[in-house]
């Protein structure tokens, strides 16, 4: 009879959380934004500066790239209002917020799908487009960090624009960019992640600041949770690392090492490991985002059963490439 009763409450959980857009819960405490098929607001459980916290009503859930809180509707409701579990399933298997119609979620559902699936193929496209890194001015941003292996096939150059308006179908300018393949678990390309870079090559892209707020250089296409740079092939024990060029140091300094690379601190834990890779390490940066993602990626990794090991750069450099050309 228990059994009958967990699994009535379980279902019934469920069927209510797919009823109720979690962004309708959140948007009582943030402020919400659409960007791409995700939306996006200050995190709610740390003092963020600019927007870290994303929401997916597809999937029902959100996910903090600043201070790494996750979760669901029920997380949410417990965390943020101080409920407990039995009153946030109350107030979800109630009248307590607005419903979705079904032909409203399916919809939903479709749409994201065609967006994601649009996004990957954009990702596709510019990674066919690009060129050998060898000879390139990508390959002088690469030796100016100080590396002095090649780099494998993973890593392109391009020139290719900084965006892409998906409504109007209007580009941007075409600029020079180190191209890195994400590869997912089953090996596929599913995004990029470019390095945007100066004229001549020597450093990253950038301008003065507009409106107060930084350019960015390196910019991502396609689908980038799940997916890491593969400067290596799939072995027993693979290093993870958050940046680029963080990986081609650990690949110069620590030869015959596998080493995958993430889209940055907060996609540490969410790589997709493909079998035969039995242990991680995790090479963090230091400071407190880098210390934070290695937590979590520990976490994560420790959960799927794999081994976890962990390696940080010597202080007071905050990461490898800083620490490989002695910048502090």
């Amino acid at each position: 009879m228990t059994a009958r009763i967990k699994q009535r409450d379980d279902t019934a959980l469920r069927d209510a959380k797919a009823r109720h857009n979690i962004s309708d819960l959140i948007a009582r405490h943030v402020k919400l934004r659409k960007r791409g098929v995700q939306m996006v607001g200050l995190c709610p459980f740390h003092a963020d500066r600019t927007p870290s916290f994303e929401v997916s009503d597809t999937k029902g859930v959100y996910h903090c790239f600043g201070c790494g809180a996750a979760g669901d509707h029920v997380s949410f409701l417990m965390e943020k209002e101080g409920m407990t579990f039995r009153q946030a399933y109350e107030a979800l298997t109630g009248d307590n917020f607005p419903e979705v119609p079904p032909e409203e979620q399916v919809r939903r559902r479709e749409a994201d799908a065609a967006d994601v699936a649009r996004r990957v193929e954009l990702a596709r496209s510019i990674w066919k487009g690009a060129g050998p890194l060898a000879g390139s001015i990508g390959e002088r941003y690469v030796r100016a960090r100080g590396i002095r292996v090649p780099l494998p096939g993973s890593i392109r150059f391009a020139r290719t624009p900084r965006w892409y308006d998906h409504d109007t179908g209007r580009v941007g300018p075409d600029h020079p960019a180190v191209v890195c393949a994400l590869q997912n678990g089953a090996g596929a390309v599913v995004g990029v992640q470019c390095i945007f870079l100066r004229p001549d090559g020597r450093a990253k892209y950038d301008r003065p600041p507009r409106n107060g707020k930084k350019v960015r250089a390196k910019l991502s296409f396609g689908t980038v949770a799940g997916s890491a740079i593969r400067l290596g092939p799939i072995t027993d024990d693979i290093i993870v690392c958050e940046g680029p060029e963080d990986g081609w140091t650990l690949m110069q300094e620590l030869p015959g090492r596998s080493v995958w690379v993430a889209c940055g601190t907060a996609m540490m834990p969410r790589m997709e490991m493909p079998p035969g890779v039995r242990s991680i390490t995790l090479a963090g940066d230091n400071g407190h985002a880098g210390q934070l993602a290695v937590i979590n990626a520990r976490t994560a990794y420790a959960a799927q059963g794999l081994g976890v090991s962990e390696i940080f750069p010597e202080p007071p450099f905050k990461d490898w490439n800083d620490q490989l050309q002695r910048i502090s």
